[in-house]
């Protein structure tokens, strides 16, 4: 039996088909790869770039807290300026109308307990009538829940920290001494 032309000429336009397939898709994978190189090369890039500005962040951020620390110690190193100087007194020995500025580690209750009955009885006194020590002393006791003793007086460590909150002066004017 004779073979038909036609059998032949499909067959080889499969295979030239199948040849163009191939060669496209060859192409599609080469071209493919040369995008991812061209991707991954420009990731690099980026990755560097943000590594760059992470690192000038980092810089910033030293330098800020460098210079902020610089410009607080220059502040507590210049002299306060005192708002109402008194004639013939000096401007680099201000005294303080509201008190004196102290910086401490940390502040517990107890200490901020003694400050705030200080403020309350020694910021607006009267030189001529100062507060008894033992109304600071039971002040002391009330704010730090402390109980008093068993005739009545203001137990021993308030009495303590009355005599310590007490104005020099105070203490001098009394003849009383450490």
């Amino acid at each position: 039996m004779p073979e038909s032309t036609d059998n032949h000429s499909d067959s080889a336009r499969q295979e030239d088909t199948v040849q163009f397939s191939l060669e496209y898709w060859r192409q599609q994978a080469e071209a493919s790869r040369a995008a991812i190189a061209r991707l991954a090369a420009r990731l690099r890039g980026r990755d560097r770039r943000i590594e760059l500005l992470e690192l000038a962040i980092a810089r910033t951020v030293v330098m800020h807290h460098v210079w902020a620390g610089h410009l607080e110690r220059k502040l507590e190193r210049s002299p306060v300026p005192a708002p109402n100087t008194q004639p013939g007194q000096s401007r680099a020995e201000p005294e303080l109308q509201n008190g004196v500025i102290v910086r401490l580690p940390h502040l517990t209750g107890t200490l901020e307990a003694l400050f705030d009955v200080m403020r309350e009885h020694w910021s607006q006194w009267d030189p001529e009538r100062p507060p008894k020590s033992s109304t600071v002393a039971r002040a002391i006791d009330e704010k730090l829940g402390l109980k008093g003793q068993a005739n009545g007086e203001a137990s021993r460590s308030a009495q303590t920290f009355a005599a310590a909150l007490r104005p020099d002066s105070v203490n001098e004017k009394d003849g009383r001494h450490r």
